[in-house]
């Protein structure tokens, strides 16, 4: 333990890496589970010491399927795991019924975005595909049109990296004179290379924590004037055990020390911490903010490539995929259950997975105080600021 430096290292991984029944099994799964970057030069010496990748069958591996926090067997899975967002709203009581209602998905156009849409515009909503990819979404709007032919979506352009761009969308929205129900912040910077946003911010961040700020406070009067049960989903991740909010350096000494992930962690984890804060400014308004974990998607194994799903087990060496993984459909259940379950009701800022309310994985972001989300939100209104005229 001494020889380990990260943040995710909780109970959950003791229990995980524990269950190994010797030497070599458990440093393959320190070594498979956390990526390089995560030990010091003395942990990684000693780790290729012991670890013998000749002599060690990961295929054979009884726990190998453990190690990205999914069950392996329908048993191990929760009542709701394999729920889609088509059972979620067909669930619905009328007075909760998307129908006639405006919803607007950020990255609605693909992976479990695409299915949110899909599944609201089939229940008779409005979808505006929030994205900065017109043909893309255009390609998708179509799609779903030869199975729904009277699906209502509209596009408007959005880039969350950019706060004058998040500015323009939302001027493209109200322009459409429509109203706006819920908003799921779905659209994501995922594991990229260290850059800066336009105004500044390190890329992951960036986008998917300051440009989502930005554009909930520029559209939370449209989704106020739309009660009752008008919601706001933040499509956070599992990533974001990986860090904490780096309040003191959150460009990671400009791009000295970048990490790819646990910069997507801190962007993660900052959507989670700031709900309760932003939860908190909107409920008297009637809007109420979650924040959210998809879940493993297995959407996720073609973002990722090969060699990083891989090494995140998605995928074992076999090619076999990992059994506990959702489909997109079912990835997609829990950013549709929030914006539209009865059973959230005046339960605003809580975390959810599974389509049930539970825990966020670290210290950090239970934020039992508030003082996490408290301190994140007064910044962001300050970064903002200038974009809310």
């Amino acid at each position: 333990p001494t020889l380990l430096r990260h943040p995710s290292i909780d109970g959950s991984y003791w229990d995980l890496l524990s269950s190994a029944n010797s030497a070599a099994e458990l440093t393959c799964l320190i070594s498979q589970v956390f990526p390089t970057s995560c030990f010091t030069p003395n942990a990684r010496k000693i780790l290729q010491t012991f670890h013998n990748p000749s002599s060690f069958n990961l295929q054979t591996m009884s726990t190998g399927w453990r190690r990205i926090g999914v069950p392996v067997t329908k048993e191990e899975e929760p009542k709701r795991y394999r729920w889609t967002a088509e059972q979620v709203l067909q669930k619905l009581p009328p007075d909760y019924a998307v129908q006639g209602k405006v919803y607007m998905v950020t990255g609605g156009h693909s992976g479990i975005g695409y299915e949110t849409t899909k599944a609201f515009v089939a229940n008779g909503a409005t979808v505006i595909i929030a994205s900065r990819r017109q043909a893309a979404v255009e390609e998708a709007m179509s799609r779903i049109k030869t199975e729904h032919p009277d699906a209502k979506m509209v596009f408007v352009q959005l880039d969350l990296s950019d706060l004058e761009k998040v500015q323009q969308c939302v001027r493209d929205f109200e322009a459409t004179g429509l109203p706006l129900h819920g908003l799921i912040c779905n659209a994501a910077a995922q594991i990229t290379d260290f850059e800066y946003t336009k105004q500044g911010f390190e890329m992951q961040f960036g986008t998917n924590h300051v440009g989502n700020f930005l554009l909930i406070e520029l559209l939370v009067n449209h989704l106020a004037k739309s009660g009752p049960h008008s919601r706001i989903a933040l499509v956070s991740s599992g990533a974001h055990r990986s860090s904490p909010v780096r309040f003191d350096d959150l460009d990671f000494q400009g791009g000295k020390v970048y990490d790819k992930w646990l910069s997507y962690g801190q962007s993660k984890s900052a959507n989670i911490i700031c709900t309760r804060a932003l939860n908190g400014a909107y409920a008297a308004k009637g809007v109420e903010v979650f924040s959210l974990h998809p879940g493993g998607i297995v959407s996720g194994i073609s973002t990722l490539g090969p060699e990083l799903a891989l090494q995140m087990n998605f995928v074992n060496e076999a090619g076999e995929t990992h059994p506990g993984l959702k489909t997109c459909p079912e990835g997609a259940a829990t950013q549709t259950y929030a914006v539209t379950s009865p059973e959230l009701e005046g339960k605003g800022g809580a975390f959810l997975k599974d389509c049930e309310i539970q825990d966020p994985e670290t210290e950090f972001t239970q934020d039992k105080t508030g003082e996490n989300g408290k301190r994140l939100y007064e910044m962001s209104l300050q970064w903002v600021q200038p974009f809310m005229k």
